[in-house]
């Protein structure tokens, strides 16, 4: 689906509705790093269940966003947006309300579906409307909305939890249920139909169903006491998967369906290489915040908004500078997300020797300080990023091609917080599971540091030195035709 024109006054607004849906989305997340502890002491979760309430919101929102993003393509946006956020915030009152920890689990991968349908939307919807410099503004609004979620969600949640220490978790859980509603009324008010040919949806069932067991095989051995011949054999699964994944994607193709995995996408470096970054990046930041959560509240015994307070200057730091970081990007390109991500790099490795090294008071200055950088950081990273990739969509695409890149980040973000959740739960002493947590998301960094150089002489080799002039005009560099 090309960008279509819009009045400026009413892609404003749906921008707006877009941005309150992706708050109402990422404010749960926010807040549960905060609630964990909590709801494992009130439930009596023991380590699988509480890696499960961690990964399985992350599980299936991946898992939804690729065919949301396909019925958005073909059917219009409106209608799937406004029932996932009716889903969404149901799951939220039946968390709220569950009895024991699988319960918690069932109602979370189900709300965990519903906003990937939603953010397929949404995402969709940007791209639709906006191509070059205006949807880098418009996807760094969505930035802020992220930054905004990990500042009040965590104060949110840390003020429930201190005000009701027995069912402040209940509160936490239900915190999103207000912003979703007021997000259907004005998402039915200000979205428009779009002008869609309807025709045959057909989804690669199949594929993403590999995808799933793909990652489900590689959570196991994370997640369950399977011993070495087990997880061994667990994990070559995985692999198999994957391989059949390949193979299923290339015939479903020359079959005439639409697979998960687009050929023109594929094709693109600059999608390919830009998802890349933004899987490793996700799966690190996500699993940073909460690792840490835990350890100021467990290892040093901070109260729950104490610990947001320390937390909650990278949040605020995010939102500032995603407000303001497409224009950079829009001038420097690329360059600037590698200059982030190196600066990233150093803020892991300083949380490393804080928590190894630090024992007194000053810890929790030095990693606020820290998490303020790391936020800010954050601001030239995701957002402009995000915008660089979709700039090569095919045309028709943008919702399959918005939606893959979610699922990247959201399965990254899966495998991620369940192996960091494992190393910090077993641990005998807490420190080291936190420093070992925070070594895997420096290797994760540096990852995304990779490709994002990559990524860099690849536009300096095919698009010359107007790198710059590529994110400001929307024109994708290597010959795709852009969204």
């Amino acid at each position: 689906m090309s960008a279509v024109a819009a009045p400026p006054r009413r892609a404003r607004l749906e921008v707006l509705v877009c941005v309150g849906a992706g708050f109402a989305t990422l404010l749960d997340s926010a807040a549960l790093g905060i609630a964990i502890p909590a709801i494992r002491t009130a439930l009596g979760a023991d380590a699988v269940q509480t890696q499960w309430i961690l990964a399985g919101y992350s599980l299936s929102f991946g898992v939804a966003l690729v065919p949301a993003g396909r019925l958005g393509d073909v059917l219009g946006r409106r209608r799937l947006f406004l029932v996932g956020l009716v889903v969404f915030a149901g799951s939220s009152v039946l968390s709220a309300v569950a009895g024991d920890a699988w319960s918690v689990v069932a109602a979370r991968l189900c709300q965990g579906a519903a906003a990937g349908v939603i953010s397929s939307q949404v995402l969709g919807v940007i791209s639709d409307r906006f191509t070059g410099v205006e949807r880098a503004k418009a996807l760094g609004g969505y930035g802020v909305a992220a930054g905004l979620s990990g500042l009040v969600g965590p104060l949110a949640a840390g003020t429930m939890l201190t005000a009701f220490p027995d069912w402040g978790w209940r509160l936490v859980l239900l915190m999103n249920l207000p912003f979703a509603l007021v997000t259907v009324i004005a998402g039915a008010v200000v979205l428009r139909r779009d002008r869609t040919v309807r025709g045959s949806a057909r989804f690669d069932i199949v594929g993403l169903g590999l995808l799933t067991a793909a990652t489900l095989l590689l959570l196991l051995p994370m997640v369950s006491a399977l011993g070495v011949a087990g997880s061994a054999a667990s994990v070559l699964g995985s692999v198999a998967a994957l391989v059949g994944f390949w193979w299923w994607e290339r015939g479903y193709h020359r079959r005439g369906g639409t697979p998960v995995l687009l050929p023109a996408l594929v094709r693109s470096r600059g999608y390919t290489l830009g998802t890349a970054v933004a899987m490793f990046w996700f799966g690190a930041i996500v699993s940073i915040n909460t690792v840490l959560c835990w350890y100021l509240i467990d290892g040093l015994g901070l109260g729950a908004l104490q610990a947001a307070l320390v937390m909650v200057g990278g949040s605020t730091a995010m939102a500032v500078v995603s407000g303001v970081g497409w224009r950079v990007v829009a001038r420097f390109g690329r360059v600037t997300v590698v200059c982030a991500l190196s600066v990233q790099c150093a803020v892991i490795t300083g949380y490393i020797v804080v928590v190894e090294t630090m024992t007194t008071s000053a810890v929790f200055f030095v990693i606020a300080g820290l998490a303020v950088t790391s936020g800010a950081v954050g601001g030239f990273v995701d957002a402009p990023n995000r915008a660089m990739t979709l700039e090569y969509a095919p045309v028709g695409a943008n919702g399959v091609a918005a939606g893959f890149l979610q699922l990247a980040q959201r399965l990254s973000a899966t495998v991620v917080l369940t192996a960091v959740a494992g190393l910090y739960l077993t641990a005998p002493v807490g420190r080291h599971g936190v420093a070992a947590g925070l070594g895997v998301c420096l290797v994760l960094i540096v990852l995304a540091l990779a490709c994002a150089v990559a990524d860099l002489r690849r536009r300096s080799v095919e698009d010359g030195p107007g790198d710059a002039a590529t994110c400001r005009d929307g024109v994708a560099g290597d010959g795709d035709t852009a969204g």
